[in-house]
Protein backbone atom coordinates (compact mmCIF):
# COMPACT_ATOMS: atom_id res chain seq x y z
CA UNK A 1 0.00 0.00 0.00
CA UNK A 2 2.81 2.34 0.93
CA UNK A 3 4.57 1.57 -2.36
CA UNK A 4 1.41 2.43 -4.31
CA UNK A 5 1.16 5.76 -2.49
CA UNK A 6 4.83 6.50 -3.28
CA UNK A 7 4.31 5.77 -6.98
CA UNK A 8 1.21 7.95 -6.95
CA UNK A 9 3.13 10.83 -5.40
CA UNK A 10 5.95 10.45 -7.92
CA UNK A 11 3.50 10.53 -10.81
CA UNK A 12 1.79 13.61 -9.41
CA UNK A 13 5.15 15.37 -9.19
CA UNK A 14 5.88 14.46 -12.80
CA UNK A 15 2.53 15.79 -13.94
CA UNK A 16 3.03 18.98 -11.95
CA UNK A 17 6.51 19.53 -13.43
CA UNK A 18 5.30 18.89 -16.97
CA UNK A 19 2.36 21.26 -16.58
CA UNK A 20 4.62 23.94 -15.09
CA UNK A 21 6.87 23.71 -18.15
CA UNK A 22 3.94 23.87 -20.57
CA UNK A 23 2.38 26.82 -18.76
CA UNK A 24 5.66 28.73 -18.68
CA UNK A 25 6.28 28.10 -22.37
CA UNK A 26 2.79 29.22 -23.37
CA UNK A 27 2.85 32.33 -21.20
CA UNK A 28 6.26 33.40 -22.49
CA UNK A 29 5.30 32.82 -26.12
CA UNK A 30 2.23 34.99 -25.63
CA UNK A 31 4.37 37.69 -24.01
CA UNK A 32 7.41 37.62 -26.29
CA UNK A 33 6.47 35.58 -29.35
CA UNK A 34 7.75 32.13 -30.28
CA UNK A 35 11.13 33.25 -31.60
CA UNK A 36 11.56 35.63 -28.67
CA UNK A 37 11.26 32.82 -26.12
CA UNK A 38 14.15 30.56 -25.13
CA UNK A 39 14.25 27.22 -23.35
CA UNK A 40 16.34 28.89 -20.64
CA UNK A 41 13.59 31.41 -19.99
CA UNK A 42 10.99 28.65 -19.86
CA UNK A 43 13.08 26.75 -17.33
CA UNK A 44 13.57 29.84 -15.20
CA UNK A 45 9.85 30.58 -15.04
CA UNK A 46 8.90 26.95 -14.44
CA UNK A 47 11.69 26.65 -11.86
CA UNK A 48 13.17 23.53 -13.41
CA UNK A 49 16.58 22.65 -14.82
CA UNK A 50 17.25 22.25 -18.55
CA UNK A 51 17.79 18.55 -17.89
CA UNK A 52 14.29 18.31 -16.42
CA UNK A 53 12.86 20.25 -19.35
CA UNK A 54 14.34 17.80 -21.86
CA UNK A 55 13.19 14.84 -19.81
CA UNK A 56 9.65 15.90 -20.70
CA UNK A 57 9.95 17.67 -24.05
CA UNK A 58 12.39 17.32 -26.95
CA UNK A 59 12.08 21.00 -27.87
CA UNK A 60 10.49 24.34 -27.08
CA UNK A 61 7.93 23.76 -29.83
CA UNK A 62 6.87 20.46 -28.25
CA UNK A 63 6.23 22.21 -24.93
CA UNK A 64 4.11 24.84 -26.67
CA UNK A 65 2.05 22.40 -28.74
CA UNK A 66 1.88 19.77 -26.02
CA UNK A 67 3.29 17.12 -28.36
CA UNK A 68 5.94 15.48 -26.23
CA UNK A 69 6.04 12.18 -28.10
CA UNK A 70 8.21 11.65 -31.14
CA UNK A 71 6.36 11.51 -34.45
CA UNK A 72 5.43 7.91 -35.38
CA UNK A 73 7.81 6.10 -37.70
CA UNK A 74 6.75 4.76 -41.10
CA UNK A 75 6.66 1.27 -39.56
CA UNK A 76 4.39 2.44 -36.73
CA UNK A 77 2.07 4.20 -39.15
CA UNK A 78 1.86 1.10 -41.33
CA UNK A 79 1.16 -1.09 -38.29
CA UNK A 80 -1.66 1.21 -37.21
CA UNK A 81 -3.26 1.00 -40.65
CA UNK A 82 -2.94 -2.79 -40.43
CA UNK A 83 -4.66 -2.80 -37.05
CA UNK A 84 -7.60 -0.77 -38.38
CA UNK A 85 -7.99 -2.28 -41.83
CA UNK A 86 -11.77 -1.82 -41.70
CA UNK A 87 -11.28 1.97 -41.94
CA UNK A 88 -10.16 4.17 -44.83
CA UNK A 89 -6.41 4.39 -44.34
CA UNK A 90 -6.52 8.19 -44.58
CA UNK A 91 -8.83 8.34 -41.56
CA UNK A 92 -6.52 6.07 -39.57
CA UNK A 93 -3.52 8.30 -40.26
CA UNK A 94 -5.33 11.55 -39.52
CA UNK A 95 -6.71 10.16 -36.26
CA UNK A 96 -3.27 8.95 -35.24
CA UNK A 97 -1.40 12.15 -36.09
CA UNK A 98 -3.89 14.78 -34.92
CA UNK A 99 -3.36 16.29 -31.48
CA UNK A 100 -6.13 16.59 -28.91
CA UNK A 101 -6.97 20.28 -28.51
CA UNK A 102 -10.23 19.81 -26.66
CA UNK A 103 -10.78 22.39 -23.93
CA UNK A 104 -12.46 20.80 -20.92
CA UNK A 105 -14.14 22.83 -18.22
CA UNK A 106 -11.61 24.26 -15.80
CA UNK A 107 -8.61 23.27 -17.93
CA UNK A 108 -6.64 26.52 -17.85
CA UNK A 109 -3.67 25.01 -19.65
CA UNK A 110 -5.82 23.93 -22.60
CA UNK A 111 -7.36 27.41 -22.77
CA UNK A 112 -3.90 28.95 -22.78
CA UNK A 113 -2.76 26.64 -25.59
CA UNK A 114 -5.91 27.41 -27.56
CA UNK A 115 -5.15 31.12 -27.29
CA UNK A 116 -1.55 30.64 -28.45
CA UNK A 117 -2.55 28.51 -31.44
CA UNK A 118 -5.29 30.94 -32.44
CA UNK A 119 -2.77 33.76 -32.47
CA UNK A 120 0.03 31.70 -34.03
CA UNK A 121 -1.47 28.89 -36.19
CA UNK A 122 1.95 28.38 -37.79
CA UNK A 123 2.89 26.46 -34.64
CA UNK A 124 0.55 23.52 -35.36
CA UNK A 125 3.29 21.42 -36.92
CA UNK A 126 6.23 22.67 -34.91
CA UNK A 127 7.87 20.15 -32.60
CA UNK A 128 7.02 17.09 -34.72
CA UNK A 129 10.30 17.08 -36.64
CA UNK A 130 10.45 19.12 -39.83
CA UNK A 131 7.42 18.99 -42.08
CA UNK A 132 9.34 17.22 -44.82
CA UNK A 133 10.34 14.47 -42.38
CA UNK A 134 6.73 14.02 -41.28
CA UNK A 135 5.52 13.74 -44.84
CA UNK A 136 8.29 11.29 -45.71
CA UNK A 137 7.26 8.97 -42.86
CA UNK A 138 3.62 9.07 -43.99
CA UNK A 139 4.60 8.40 -47.62
CA UNK A 140 6.72 5.40 -46.66
CA UNK A 141 4.08 4.05 -44.28
CA UNK A 142 1.32 4.28 -46.89
CA UNK A 143 3.50 2.74 -49.60
CA UNK A 144 4.34 -0.20 -47.33
CA UNK A 145 0.70 -0.70 -46.31
CA UNK A 146 -0.70 -0.52 -49.84
CA UNK A 147 2.01 -2.86 -51.08
CA UNK A 148 0.50 -5.51 -48.82
CA UNK A 149 -3.15 -4.52 -49.25
CA UNK A 150 -3.87 -3.62 -52.86
CA UNK A 151 -7.61 -3.83 -52.14
CA UNK A 152 -7.31 -0.70 -49.95
CA UNK A 153 -5.98 1.48 -52.74
CA UNK A 154 -7.89 4.62 -53.75
CA UNK A 155 -5.99 5.48 -56.97
CA UNK A 156 -5.64 2.19 -58.83
CA UNK A 157 -5.02 4.02 -62.12
CA UNK A 158 -1.61 5.11 -60.77
CA UNK A 159 1.28 3.20 -59.22
CA UNK A 160 1.58 2.80 -55.44
CA UNK A 161 4.34 5.37 -54.98
CA UNK A 162 2.23 7.97 -56.79
CA UNK A 163 -0.75 7.25 -54.52
CA UNK A 164 1.49 7.35 -51.42
CA UNK A 165 2.77 10.81 -52.35
CA UNK A 166 -0.73 12.14 -52.92
CA UNK A 167 -1.95 10.46 -49.73
CA UNK A 168 0.79 12.00 -47.59
CA UNK A 169 0.00 15.49 -48.90
CA UNK A 170 -3.70 14.91 -48.25
CA UNK A 171 -3.02 13.66 -44.72
CA UNK A 172 -1.03 16.78 -43.84
CA UNK A 173 -3.86 19.02 -45.11
CA UNK A 174 -6.48 16.99 -43.25
CA UNK A 175 -4.55 17.04 -39.96
CA UNK A 176 -4.02 20.79 -40.18
CA UNK A 177 -7.69 21.40 -41.07
CA UNK A 178 -8.98 19.18 -38.28
CA UNK A 179 -6.67 20.80 -35.72
CA UNK A 180 -7.54 24.35 -36.75
CA UNK A 181 -11.29 23.65 -36.70
CA UNK A 182 -10.84 22.31 -33.18
CA UNK A 183 -8.91 25.35 -32.00
CA UNK A 184 -10.77 28.13 -33.81
CA UNK A 185 -14.31 26.72 -33.67
CA UNK A 186 -14.04 24.13 -30.87
CA UNK A 187 -15.37 21.66 -33.43
CA UNK A 188 -14.12 18.17 -32.58
CA UNK A 189 -14.58 16.80 -36.09
CA UNK A 190 -13.67 13.18 -36.65
CA UNK A 191 -11.07 12.27 -39.24
CA UNK A 192 -13.83 10.98 -41.52
CA UNK A 193 -15.88 14.16 -41.07
CA UNK A 194 -12.85 16.27 -41.95
CA UNK A 195 -12.11 14.20 -45.05
CA UNK A 196 -15.69 14.51 -46.28
CA UNK A 197 -15.67 18.24 -45.53
CA UNK A 198 -12.57 18.84 -47.63
CA UNK A 199 -13.79 16.52 -50.39
CA UNK A 200 -17.04 18.46 -50.57
CA UNK A 201 -15.22 21.76 -50.62
CA UNK A 202 -12.80 20.69 -53.35
CA UNK A 203 -15.61 19.33 -55.52
CA UNK A 204 -17.55 22.62 -55.36
CA UNK A 205 -17.73 24.22 -58.77
CA UNK A 206 -16.30 21.22 -60.64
Amino acid sequence: MEGAETIGLRERKKIKARQAIERAALELVLEHGYDGTTVEEVCARAEVSKKTFFNYFPSKAAAVTGRADAFPTAEELSAMMEAHGEMCYLDVLVSMISADYEVREGDELALLRQRVLREMPQLFFRGQRDLLGVQRAVTEGVRDYLGKHADKRLMVEHDIHYEALVASSAVMALVRTRSMLHVFYEEAATAEDTRRLLAGYLSTGL
